[in-house]
């Protein structure tokens, strides 16, 4: 029994998954010596990012609260077909903006006034910062330059204000930063060999510019611009352990999805589109 002011934390996970037009059955009966013509290639695809949750299966209205709640979206599934000559790419902009235009909305509408833990593989895209993020491997050394606009933060046990432009409206550098931090020393280069040969030392602490200011705790403390997204709206973000898939349970759902999804393929395109979704409901 939860006590008055305290709010129920529901796990949603998250995942990607790719279908291919020619991704058939492998295992055939055939006569000895023969062996059945596939084709070439994957073929087209339909790249689907799903959520799903223990306490409702997928993050969907039912045909109620979505008459209800006509605003919102009723499913937070999205399709995206891949291709430079087609939709793109996926991105983390496509993720967060399922995640604000879909998966939050309607997690508040199947859940209010609880907490959504929001759990994601550990991706490059899911890691991805927001353009004014704190990362120090972005920063020049000296100010300008193309090194981008990083937001205003605080530093030291005063949480001292400390603007990263200067007066001319230019980036400051690592140089500027750390000197109004009182952590320059003359002769400090932008990136020490070792630090450039990725060698791991963690009592290399002050090597190079670039290796004190990211052990600062503002630079430390950046979090990706997914998990920024997320706790703003007042939700968690947790993610999985890296090259560890098997610890979400949406690959149980990826695997009868893809199971139906071959035994139904007639590699073409059209079949696709339709399978898909129905497949995604086996």
């Amino acid at each position: 029994m939860l006590e008055s002011n305290n709010k129920k934390i529901i796990l949603v996970t998250h995942d990607e998954c790719i279908f291919y037009s020619n991704d058939g059955k492998r295992g055939v009966w055939t006569k000895t010596g023969e062996l059945p013509l596939r084709k070439k290639g994957n073929g087209r695809s339909i790249m689907v990012s799903e959520f799903l949750s223990e306490e409702c299966g997928r993050l969907k209205l039912n045909a109620q609260q979505h008459q209800e709640n006509s605003s919102i979206p009723q499913e937070a599934r999205t399709y995206l077909q891949p291709g430079k000559d087609r939709e793109g790419y996926w991105t983390s902009e496509h993720l967060i903006d399922q995640v604000k235009t879909k998966a939050i909305p309607i997690f508040e509408t199947l859940f209010p006034n609880c907490i959504g833990l929001f759990a994601f593989d550990n991706s490059s895209n899911h890691a991805a910062f927001r353009h004014d993020a704190l990362v120090a491997s972005k920063m020049n050394l000296k100010p300008g330059g193309k090194q981008p606009k990083m937001r205003n933060t605080v530093f030291g046990l005063n949480n001292q204000y400390q603007s990263m432009v200067n007066e001319n409206g230019e980036p400051k550098g690592m140089k500027q930063v750390l000197i109004e931090r009182g952590l320059w020393k003359n002769g400090l280069n932008a990136d020490c060999q070792l630090c450039k040969d990725k060698v791991d030392d963690i009592t290399r602490i002050d090597c190079c510019a670039r290796r004190i200011i990211s052990l600062q705790p503002d630079f430390l403390a950046q979090k990706s611009a997914l998990e920024e997204a997320i706790l703003e709206a007042g939700h968690l973000c947790i993610f999985y352990p890296k090259f560890h898939c098997e610890l979400n349970f949406i690959e149980r759902y990826w695997g009868a999805a893809k199971r139906y999804a071959r035994e139904n393929c007639d590699y073409s395109w059209s079949s696709l589109q339709r399978v898909v979704p129905v497949a995604l409901e086996s």
